[in-house]
């Protein structure tokens, strides 16, 4: 590598790190992690008992594709280019190559730890007599790191593509084969899924060298590099102050139908403004996803009565919870912004938008997860932990999150 470019990396790797640090010190006082210790303990105990109980019709393989395809076709990558970079890196495009080696080689790391680490989470209920597994234990972390190492690969020549929608549609194909691949290495010999997956990768290879691709994808890079910095502030500003960072804008048109819901007059203006936010910014797709995840594993719990219902009814909450903390963000979203102070609009009306739009958010949440819940349960004649489940969410929705929103919008003002 260019030693000019290798020093560059290294100094803007530890910028950031220093950047971020003095903020780690809010989240350790919060008690941040003494609570995610709790919950792993908690995960730990309830997955132990899972497993020495485990439904004869869980879907184990099933389970074992939906855990660990994303891992492996997830590949994050951080390269620290800033938009000036376009000016005065653009002479030093022809070694930038060099440049992005570093940081895949940097994100190759973390990330083939992190899928080891769900693979030998799933492996007790791989060997289970409901999983059946034939493939040893050796073999499925060689065929996890290959992998999620071609993945990787893969990812950066899918950001070289020109056009989005050939992008879209190598990213789709890319996860699909990955999904029947691990569903092959899962379920049959290895070298029968080698069969499969070898063929399957040289196609894809070749098949990514027809679109049109850019010798370097410098505006992408900086775009995923400052929607990365959000993600890290968005985080840290549950738990501090931090620096607003303009957020990225989202079209998704199949939303678009939800501001139109709220009638157009002065009392509704902060309304319609956080509606808006809430569909238009990152943080719309995270509950979304949230949402997904959490309708898949409750259903499954459910529907497998787990712990007589009452640890589905116990998770369902968990992902109710977890949602409203992402939903917090909301609350940050505009609270510096100039337009507040502009337009001629009581504060008090600012918070009650807020209050009500968090309101309907968290019940749009709350209605699937719970029928995800209450269906399965009722009609295997589990009513209790299934009423108990309603009782809890409405207590949640109505008394709890409500004044637990109230009193950060005091402080809010008190602050300000």
């Amino acid at each position: 590598m260019n030693r000019e470019l290798e020093q560059l990396w290294k100094r803007r790797a530890g910028a950031f790190r220093s950047e971020m640090m003095p903020y780690m010190g809010y989240v350790v006082q919060s008690g941040f992690p003494g609570f995610s210790v709790l919950l792993l303990i908690l995960a730990s105990v309830g997955y132990g008992t899972f497993i020495r109980d485990i439904p004869p019709d869980f879907p184990v393989m099933a389970a074992g594709v939906l855990l660990l395809t994303p891992l492996l076709c997830r590949s994050p990558l951080r390269t620290w280019l800033q938009p000036a970079d376009t000016v005065f890196l653009l002479r030093l495009e022809p070694a930038m190559p060099a440049y992005i080696g570093r940081s895949i080689r940097r994100s190759l790391l973390p990330g083939t730890a992190l899928a080891l680490a769900a693979l030998a989470v799933y492996w007790p209920l791989y060997r289970s007599e409901a999983g059946s597994g034939n493939a040893g234990a050796w073999t499925l972390a060689v065929m996890t790191a290959a992998l999620f190492a071609a993945n990787t690969v893969a990812s950066w020549q899918e950001r070289r593509m020109a056009w989005s929608g050939a992008r879209r549609l190598a990213r789709l194909l890319r996860w699909l084969l990955t999904a029947v691949a691990v569903s092959f290495f899962l379920t049959v010999e290895p070298w029968k899924a080698l069969l499969f997956t070898l063929p399957a990768a040289a196609l894809l290879a070749a098949a990514y060298r027809l679109p049109r691709r850019l010798s370097f994808p410098w505006e992408r890079l900086i775009e995923e590099e400052e929607r990365t910095r959000s993600r890290y502030y968005r985080f840290l500003g549950l738990f501090v102050d931090v620096p607003a960072l303009p957020p990225r804008v989202y079209k998704r048109p199949y939303a678009a139908w939800i501001p139109s819901l709220i009638t157009l007059r002065k009392s509704n203006a902060y309304r319609y403004w956080y509606t808006l936010t809430l569909i238009r910014t990152e943080l719309g797709g995270i509950l979304l996803r949230l949402l997904l995840l959490g309708l898949l594993v409750v259903y499954w719990l459910s529907d497998a009565a787990w712990l007589a219902g009452w640890g589905a009814a116990a998770v369902q909450l968990l992902f109710l919870g977890i949602a409203g903390v992402q939903l917090s963000a909301l609350r940050l979203t505009h609270r510096f912004s100039v337009w507040r102070h502009v337009y001629p609009l009581p504060e008090e009306r600012r918070n009650r938008s807020l209050l009500a739009v968090d309101r309907a958010a968290n019940a749009a949440l709350a209605v699937p997860l719970l029928l995800a819940l209450t269906m399965p349960l009722m009609a295997a004649g589990h009513l209790a932990p299934a009423a108990a489940g309603v009782g809890a969410t409405a207590a949640y929705l109505l008394l709890l999150r409500p004044a637990r929103l109230r009193r950060k919008l005091s402080a809010d003002q008190e602050e300000d």
